[in-house]
């Protein structure tokens, strides 16, 4: 039986070198839960992952606020190293999380977090190259396969996925 989202809408960060799996496997997983997810990205209409799959994004994120989501996954691979630079990704980041709304990083996704400064006092995991970043950001850092602290669920790497969205998809149905 799958976990029923109707109803709730999910924006998915992408930007080039995303991480493959971190990406698609949130998006099935939410569709099969009847969730509404977008595909947000930066600057441009298509976007390539580290091993060259392409994904099209729904909107650019200039052209989204977090009053229009329910929850928001950040995956990892190298764009989270690019998304952090851009300053309405860190807004949607932080207005995402003053509104308690759910959010998911995985893996390097952590960088995005340190740079929206919404790490301090929360628990964490994220993949190991980065513990000390997310440290420095605020956080306590925890190695396991995912740690939810209130709206916020982290895992570490791809193998991950399905306790981060049996996880994260919990965090969405708590909020009812």
């Amino acid at each position: 039986m799958t976990m029923n989202l109707t109803g709730k809408r999910i924006a998915i960060l992408v930007e080039d070198l995303y991480q493959d799996q971190e990406v698609w496997y949130p998006y099935f997983r939410l569709l099969e839960a009847d969730a509404d997810v977008v595909i947000v990205g930066t600057n441009k209409p298509e976007y390539r992952s580290k091993f060259g799959y392409p994904i099209t994004a729904n909107v650019t994120v200039d052209r989204v606020s977090a009053n229009q989501f329910e929850g928001l996954i950040i995956p990892g691979g190298y764009a989270p190293d690019i998304l952090r630079r851009y300053p309405k990704v860190i807004q949607l980041v932080k207005e995402m999380d003053g509104q308690g709304k759910v959010i998911g990083a995985i893996c390097h996704g952590g960088w995005v977090l340190a740079s929206a400064d919404v790490l301090r006092g929360k628990t964490v995991t994220c993949f190991f190259a980065i513990k000390d970043d997310v440290i420095n950001a605020g956080a306590s850092y925890i190695d396991q396969d995912v740690v939810r602290d209130g709206h916020l669920v982290t895992s570490r790497k791809p193998e991950d996925l399905p306790a981060f969205m049996k996880t994260f998809m919990q965090a969405l149905r708590d909020k009812n």
